[in-house]
Formats: structure tokens, C-alpha cells, sequence
């Protein structure tokens, strides 16, 4: 089991591309085997994988929240296939945008995002939220999106899971042919509505019983 780290945690710290390099620096000299990207702050594609392939980081996917897929999804895809990036994941739904219109209409627009990733020999991940776990006709909405539609695949937020009062290991098990990796995250407690995030096992979530579940299905 590989271990990556989520280069949305250094958004602030990559700002261009020589930030963008010394944060990929860093991070390979702190043991990590890849990263997933969030955004790229004017890194060039080849550049990006010239980077990678110097610090040994293994590409692991990009985080394209919609306005970008929106904007420009075959640049997303192009730029990923060129950068050696396997993974572009649809990891958000704005508030706004949270109602059973939305909710009905995105397996298909999953479906269509996945076809076009898979002419570039990318696969399409969702990631979630805890939002996902609430009800829709009568299932929660990341169980319905993923029996609608099989063309994409799963990578499991299982703090978010857990955060919802889901068991992330049952859900790992229950789904785990769509899952190929997990998001593992720790926090101190909430504060003002929201998770205060903390480094994992700093915390007070227990994720070893995640870990040993994901390593012994083969996830990343």
C-alpha cells in the first residue's frame, strides 16, 4: 500500500512553478511515494512530470472541481495524460448545486466525463464529502450515484465517511471492486461547525482499523 499525500493540504504553498517544485522537494525528502494534485499555478504539464520524476513521486490523480471541468475538460484530460497523471477526480458539489435535480442529473454527467478520460487512457474517480451520505429517494446519494452509474470509480474519503456515522470499513468492503484508494484524515474536534483538521494520529480519530481493511483489499 502506497502512501501519498493530498497536495490540496500545500495550497498555499504552491503558488508558481518553482514553489510547486520545492514543495514536491520537500515532500518526497519527508518519505511520501506520490501526490495528488489540486491545482497546478501555472506548471506546465511536462514540467510537472519532469518534477515528479526527479523528486521519485509516483503521480497520483487531480482533484478538478467543476468551474474547471466546465471551463475545460479536454484541457484537464490532455494536461493529465501529458503529466503521466492515471486519476482526474470530481471531489466537490457546491452548496448550491445540492438537490435532487443535481443529484439525478450527475451519474450522467459522471458517464460522460468518464468516456472522455478513457480515450486518454485516464480513469475517473468521485470523491466525497459527508454530504453524500444524506438521503435521496430513499438511499444515501454516494449509494445511488454509484448504482446508476458504473463507469467511474470511488476514492473513499473515509474521514468524511466516518465523520457522517458511516462505517468506512463496511463501506470499503461493501464497494471495494469501485474503490482503488482512500483518503485518510485526522482532527481535533469541531470548531465553529466545521472539522479542525489535524496531522493523522494527532488526533482523535483511530484510523488503524481503515489502514489494515484497505491494505489487506489491495487499496492505495
Amino acid at each position: 500500500m502506497r502512501i501519498g499525500y493530498a497536495m490540496y493540504s500545500a495550497r498555499d504553498l504552491t503558488t508558481d512553478p518553482t514553489s510547486m517544485r520545492n514543495v514536491l522537494k520537500a515532500i518526497s525528502q519527508m518519505g511520501y511515494e506520490g501526490v495528488e494534485f489540486f491545482l497546478y499555478n501555472g506548471t506546465q504539464a511536462l514540467q510537472l512530470k519532469a518534477m515528479l520524476e526527479e523528486y521519485s513521486l509516483a503521480a497520483i490523480g487531480t482533484h478538478v472541481h467543476k468551474p474547471r471541468w466546465d471551463a475545460d475538460t479536454q484541457g484537464e484530460i490532455v494536461f493529465a495524460q501529458q503529466a503521466g497523471i492515471p486519476y482526474l477526480v470530481y471531489p466537490w458539489i457546491a452548496p448550491e448545486l445540492r438537490n435532487e435535480a443535481f443529484y439525478e442529473s450527475l451519474p450522467r454527467t459522471l458517464k460522460d466525463l468518464s468516456a472522455l478520460c478513457e480515450e486518454k487512457g485516464i480513469r475517473l474517480l468521485y470523491h466525497n464529502h459527508d454530504f453524500e451520505f444524506e438521503m435521496l429517494n430513499g438511499d444515501p446519494i454516494l449509494d445511488y450515484l454509484l448504482t446508476q452509474e458504473d463507469s467511474f470509480a470511488l476514492e473513499l474519503d473515509t474521514f468524511w465517511t466516518q465523520y457522517a456515522g458511516v462505517d468506512a470499513v463496511g463501506f470499503l468492503r461493501k464497494y471495494g471492486g469501485r474503490i482503488p484508494m482512500i483518503h485518510v484524515k485526522d482532527y481535533l474536534g469541531v470548531k465553529d461547525g466545521e472539522p479542525e483538521f489535524a496531522a493523522i494520529g494527532t488526533g482523535k480519530l483511530d484510523n488503524s482499523a481503515v489502514i489494515r481493511a484497505a491494505r489487506e483489499l489491495g487499496k492505495e
